[in-house]
């Protein structure tokens, strides 16, 4: 990759000839002249300036192909120093914190008597979040829900799960009967939760797309949502402790499902199942550690789903 193009990433990435010019160890003058000089070569403008900085059409195709030869040069150093040894090396992997604290312990003890000179780093975040890093590189393969199909991005499905609804007993018993607590084992209508304290997804959760679907195709409003996480273990926590109700993945309530003091109730009329992805990049070539470890993680999820059937 040349030094004008390495420059011009900076540049998309930060959007501020300054900030690029500081990672850069170069002027802003300098900066500039190689965006300029990138210009003159693909005749077109790859910024505008005003009413601030940001990537034209032809920008946003420029940093995506060189993103992925960015991706594409470093694989390659990276596989040839491996070629000796693909029993050493590192990758990344990102997934929520909910699933990695489900996953992580066993896959990695396994993993590791396998592989003990393989280093991983763990990232977490919404299946947004991670296709965005996975797509500026800074992943090697993440675990998402219901992955975005147009991303160009290599999706390997494992598996589906389905969302429940959670409540505190006591919650319950102020707002509903015994009659309602036999129906709502068949699947509850979301209409009778219009009001009660509920936990909802943030914006950038795959969750909350399927949700808002949901709620918009029966006409459903929920008027009394508290607060806003993607984390389940935080949702059940707060249902836990009385304060609000809430929708959570059934695969990672799992270890919750026979507590005491919380109901879980399938959702009635949910159609949209939660697609499990293995996602990387097309682009990446996998070594034998890294094939490993995503066999063995496709391992781990279908033993869970399995066991919350």
């Amino acid at each position: 990759m040349t030094q004008n193009q390495k420059i011009f990433l900076l540049v998309a990435e930060t959007l501020s000839i300054s900030k690029a010019a500081k990672r850069a160890f170069v002027t802003q003058q300098c900066v500039s002249d190689h965006i300029k000089r990138m210009e003159e070569e693909y005749g077109t403008k790859l910024f505008h300036r005003n009413p601030y900085m940001h990537l034209t059409p032809a920008g946003e195709v420029v940093f995506n192909s060189l993103n992925n030869i960015e991706m594409i040069e470093k694989n390659l150093m990276k596989s040839i120093s491996d070629f000796s040894n693909e029993r050493k090396g590192s990758f990344s992997v990102g997934m929520s914190t909910t699933r990695s604290k489900l996953l992580i312990p066993l896959l990695l003890k396994r993993y590791h008597e396998l592989f003990p000179n393989v280093e991983i780093s763990f990232f977490s975040g919404d299946t947004k979040i991670l296709e965005k890093n996975l797509l500026h590189n800074k992943l090697d393969i993440f675990l998402g829900i219901n992955t975005s199909l147009n991303l160009g991005l290599h999706i390997e499905h494992v598996c589906e799960d389905y969302l429940y609804l959670v409540i505190n007993k006591k919650m319950f018993i102020n707002n509903f009967s015994q009659y309602d607590l036999k129906n709502f084992r068949k699947g509850v209508d979301l209409k009778y939760f219009q009001n009660i304290p509920m936990t909802f997804y943030n914006e950038t959760g795959a969750l909350n797309t399927l949700l808002q679907q949901h709620l918009i195709t029966h006409g459903i409003e929920l008027n009394n949502v508290v607060c806003h996480t993607s984390e389940c273990d935080v949702q059940i926590d707060l249902c836990l402790n009385n304060v609000t109700s809430a929708i959570v993945p059934r695969m990672l309530a799992n270890n919750f499902l026979q507590n005491d003091e919380i109901y879980f109730f399938p959702i009635k009329d949910f159609n949209y199942p939660l697609r499990v992805d293995i996602v990387s990049n097309p682009y990446l070539e996998k070594p034998l550690y890294l094939k490993a470890f995503i066999s063995l993680l496709k391992e781990e999820l279908l033993e869970f789903s399995n066991n919350t059937l």
